[in-house]
């Protein structure tokens, strides 16, 4: 039995060439913005603390195959139905679980897949007609989730672009060792530090440090430090 297998499979390995390496492959440290997640624990009971994408892992894993083509038909509506229910974008906290959604998806697929073929190929039955439906509402749905991820990347990738500090006008803004750094990059401790203290020995002293660190700070660097939202955003490989 084949029920939209290839065309599922298809979607899935496509959503996780695009998202699911390639959101894994540069993850932000620190606390200044999100971050994409490593790997849960997808083992044992289902905990309060899990994510509702690891809980609907944990759910998938239970689901057992019996020796009824009635009853496998039923467990695969299931799938597809808890599946369908995990599959939602919201906002960037959907980009920092995209690795969770990656393997849901890749599970989800591997367990019909299983369970599909040990459905008779010649077994028809209303709900089989019905489950056909519910895999197409599921290819619909990975198209527009990965339209709607696709999109807010871009745009938000698109504005950090446009809000993103430069190395060169920071040093540049530092080289009269008067403070002007602190404003260009938005330090508002440092700049009324300087504002304050701009009569002292204090201010050039602490920005000939700043500026001396700008200067052999590399751009990652600077960018991970006072560009984190243009660093998340371009971790992810988007291919058009």
């Amino acid at each position: 039995m084949n029920i939209l297998n290839d065309v599922v499979s298809g979607a899935a390995r496509q959503f996780g060439r695009e998202f699911g390496r390639a959101g894994a492959n540069s993850i932000l440290k620190g606390a200044n913005y999100y971050a994409v997640k490593g790997a849960s624990d997808y083992s044992g009971r289902i905990k309060p603390s899990d994510s509702d994408v690891v809980k609907s892992i944990k759910e998938i894993s239970k689901v057992k195959f019996v020796s009824t083509n009635k009853g496998n038909i039923s467990r695969l509506i299931e799938l597809t139905d808890l599946v369908i229910s995990s599959i939602e974008f919201n906002g960037n906290q959907t980009l920092s679980e995209i690795n969770d959604i990656t393997e849901l998806i890749n599970q989800y697929n591997d367990k019909f897949n299983h369970g599909s073929a040990l459905v008779d190929d010649d077994y028809k039955e209303k709900s089989v007609d019905y489950l056909e439906e519910r895999r197409n509402e599921f290819v619909s749905l990975i198209a527009k989730f990965n339209n709607d991820i696709k999109n807010h990347i871009e745009q938000n990738l698109e504005i950090a672009k446009s809000k993103r500090k430069s190395k060169n006008t920071a040093v540049l803004l530092a080289i009269p060792l008067l403070g002007l750094q602190w404003a260009y990059l938005k330090s508002p401790g440092y700049t009324v530090l300087s504002i304050l203290l701009c009569w002292t020995i204090i201010v050039p002293v602490i920005n000939l440090i700043s500026l001396l660190k700008l200067l052999l700070m590399k751009e990652d660097k600077f960018d991970q430090e006072f560009n984190p939202e243009y660093v998340y955003f371009s971790q992810f490989n988007i291919k058009n």
